[in-house]
């Protein structure tokens, strides 16, 4: 199966329709949590916990989750992603220009507050801003399969990985918090259009070398 190369840049302005009670500094939010799911595989239970001083380290680069999956009744972990110059300046402009908007934000120090003080944002509340964000780009000729999860943007960050540094598997199975090669392989869906490269790659290689 192809993942789309989805851009949430792209998701973010199209919002003509958006309902009334997002507001844009809300959208922001929604936005940069999108950016930094495609940025570092995170989850989004993962996401939705991440807190400004404790887990993003703009001078080192890294971001870190305290949520990560342990193994079964051992709790939660503390993993490091990549924190991309996208991300970076994505959240560094949402801190410092809409975080400060939204209705919780002096209450806690959640990078994605909710709308209660005392709780982090809802998967339902995810999953409902993820899907008016698609049925907005697919109205706007940007398609999104309907189906498109939270979970798919860690499928697109391992196949980007991959496809850009193919001998650093190890690393990406550290970064997306895996232990087992076959979960992480898969994750890794290529498009049609990359494996043709690939495939022509090669055949250029054998008839290059006779054989």
């Amino acid at each position: 199966m192809h993942y789309p190369d989805l851009n949430p840049l792209c998701l973010f302005k199209l919002h003509d329709n958006y309902p009334e009670t997002g507001g844009l500094h809300v959208r922001a939010r929604n936005y940069t949590m999108a950016i930094l799911a495609g940025e570092s595989g995170l989850r989004a239970n993962e996401l939705r916990h991440l807190e400004i001083k404790k887990d993003l380290f703009f001078e080192s680069k890294k971001l870190q989750t305290r949520y990560a999956k342990a193994a079964s009744g051992s709790g939660k972990r503390t993993r490091l992603t990549l924190f991309t110059p996208l991300a970076r300046d994505t959240a560094e402009f949402y801190i410092r220009k809409h975080r400060p908007h939204l209705v919780a934000s002096s209450a806690n120090d959640f990078l994605f507050p909710s709308q209660e003080e005392d709780k982090v944002i809802g998967y339902d509340s995810m999953a409902l801003f993820l899907s008016e964000m698609i049925l907005l780009a697919n109205k706007k000729g940007f398609p999104v399969a309907g189906h498109f999860s939270w979970h798919w943007f860690r499928r697109i960050f391992a196949t980007r990985f991959i496809e850009t540094f193919p001998t650093e598997l190890p690393a990406l199975i550290s970064l997306l918090g895996h232990s087992s090669l076959g979960t992480v392989h898969r994750y890794i869906h290529h498009s049609q259009a990359w494996m043709d490269e690939k495939i022509q790659s090669v055949v250029e290689r054998v008839e290059k070398n006779g054989r």
